[in-house]
């Protein structure tokens, strides 16, 4: 089987699937057979090597399909009542204003302290 006669196969075969996906599968396919190609495998076997066409339509089309499951009825269960949650006492503290700044002297601080920690890093690493 050529080139031709084999695209034109799966086109025919793969006509119940949406056109983008036709496309790609048939592109993939093209790719396939043009790096078997440029391995020095002639068309024919390149072809070969893939399958028959009915077989991969098959493939495909059995893919898309969608088989229904099979629904379950729920069962009904006699409903158990729920043991009460333990109750938590949560004590919330009410000193610190809820809105809290930091000082801009602790800032520079801070930023101090982180960059002198870094330089004593860089230090080490040399």
């Amino acid at each position: 089987m050529n080139r031709t006669d084999f695209f034109e196969t799966l086109h025919h075969g793969l006509r119940s699937l949406p056109e983008d996906e036709r496309a790609s599968i048939i592109k993939d396919l093209d790719e396939h057979i043009a790096v078997s190609l440029e391995n020095g495998i002639s068309e024919v076997d390149a072809i070969a090597l893939l399958g028959d066409p009915t077989d991969i339509i098959d493939q495909y089309v059995q893919e898309a399909v969608v088989v229904p499951k099979r629904v379950q009825q729920p069962i009904i269960q006699k409903s158990m009542p729920q043991p009460d949650p333990p109750q938590v006492q949560v004590e919330t503290k009410t000193d610190k204003p809820a809105n809290k700044q930091i000082s801009p002297f602790k800032i520079v601080l801070i930023a101090g302290m982180c960059f002198i920690i870094l330089m004593l890093l860089l230090d080490a690493l040399d």
